[in-house]
């Protein structure tokens, strides 16, 4: 059915701390350059030295400015997605239009503010609107004339990858033909740190651009962030309709979770393999027609090492020789945003015709048998992209794209 009615891309949009649009984004990435810097004490909890990838502050709206930090980086993503498409001068039917948003901690500032406020009796009305789950789709819906299905789903770190696979899978149904799809969080705020930092995943440096450094042997956890990142997703068919240009084919896609571990995942990498293996099977893709691969890579000990035995066991002997990187260190880890932003990654490398590095890792583990990019790698023509995403609950997901 896939290769009957392709899905394609039309347009991309990112907000984080690399940067507030997907030049921005790709340009950092490739400069290999952090913008982790150490949090005000007004966004840590007390007594605790935690670095982050900030974004700047996104224009605000009528309709956003008294909504949660998440809806307003999904606004100004989608934004500019919307626009790359086309969609203000070559509009669709706006029934035939869905909406696909993925979040591991929804509203999360609005919701503890909300607490703050109502247990003295000033909560807004506008308040329980606000503070539901579905208040970034709902939000989308107004701010652009998409009344198909407004739909958030929740796969922790993998939730950007999910909404993109669960948008694909409605344009294959006919029930839209254009679809906003991607992911958002805003989790830069004491409640979510201290929960973060509780479980022993937030890294450490003295300099706070250092803090993430996916697969290097000093590695010891994450650097947190935040951001969106939407993809406008679209049948062949309607983009030909509407005669404008294709990013990229989503060729493959799977979702599964591992059911091991409420945090960390399957050692063996086992679980994850099946994934990959999956995504390079709707795709009709071999692995040794893959060119490369965004790794999840988030700079934690054990995953890092347990997602290499994934694409060892999944690519077997061509593991060694893809091109891999992750790009963590340079985004930070923006939870449900992170699969969507690495997803315009991918989609910039299969395009620009240039491989980003992995930033900050400067002595790789020697368990790690990739063919992991230290350093950029400029005009390498590739035909696929594979992303990899990971998260809490055993949440996993894989993204195949094609040029």
């Amino acid at each position: 059915m896939l290769r009957e009615c392709p899905v394609v891309v039309t347009g991309m949009g990112a907000y984080c701390g690399a940067g507030s649009t997907v030049a921005e984004l790709w340009a950092a990435v490739l400069r290999g350059e952090s913008p982790a810097a150490w949090l005000p004490p007004e966004l840590a909890p007390p007594a605790l030295h935690i670095a982050a990838c900030r974004a700047s502050d996104p224009p605000v709206t009528r309709l956003t400015r008294k909504m949660d930090r998440s809806a307003q980086l999904a606004h100004a993503a989608t934004a500019e997605a919307w626009v790359a498409a086309q969609l203000d001068t070559r509009p669709v039917q706006p029934e035939r239009v869905g909406i696909f948003v993925g979040t591991s901690r929804g509203a999360v500032g609005k919701l503890a503010d909300t607490l703050a406020a109502g247990l003295s009796a000033r909560a807004r009305p506008t308040d329980a609107a606000h503070c539901s789950l579905a208040n970034v789709s709902g939000m989308l819906s107004l701010a652009f004339p998409a009344h198909g299905p407004a739909l958030t789903v929740s796969a922790t770190c993998a939730s950007g990858a999910a909404a993109i696979a669960l948008a694909a899978q409605q344009i294959l149904l006919g029930t839209v033909d254009v679809a906003i799809a991607g992911g958002v969080d805003a989790p830069l705020n004491p409640l979510v740190i201290a929960q973060l930092h509780a479980t022993g995943i937030l890294g450490h440096d003295a300099d706070p651009r250092r803090t993430c450094k996916p697969f290097d042997t000093g590695r010891n956890g994450i650097v947190l962030g935040e951001g969106a990142g939407f993809l406008i997703l679209e049948s062949l068919a309607s983009a030909q309709r509407r005669t404008v240009p294709i990013l990229a084919q989503l060729a493959g896609w799977a979702l599964a979770t591992e059911g091991e571990e409420r945090v960390g995942m399957d050692r063996t990498g086992g679980k994850l393999s099946r994934v990959i293996t999956e995504a390079l099977a709707l795709a009709g893709v071999a692995p040794a027609q893959l060119g490369y691969i965004n790794a999840h890579g988030t700079g934690t000990v054990l995953n890092d090492l347990a997602e290499a035995n994934a694409l060892t066991i999944a690519l077997g002997d061509m593991a060694t020789t893809i091109p891999c990187s992750s790009t963590k260190a340079v985004t930070g880890h923006c939870l449900g945003a992170s699969a969507a932003l690495e997803a315009v990654i991918s989609i910039q490398a299969l395009n620009k015709k240039v491989l980003p590095g992995t930033a900050k890792c400067q002595s790789l583990d020697p368990g790690v048998k990739l063919n992991l990019l230290q350093a950029t790698s400029g005009l390498v023509a590739v035909s696929s992209a594979l992303s990899v995403s990971a998260g809490f609950w055993g949440n996993q997901a894989a993204l195949l794209f094609r040029a």
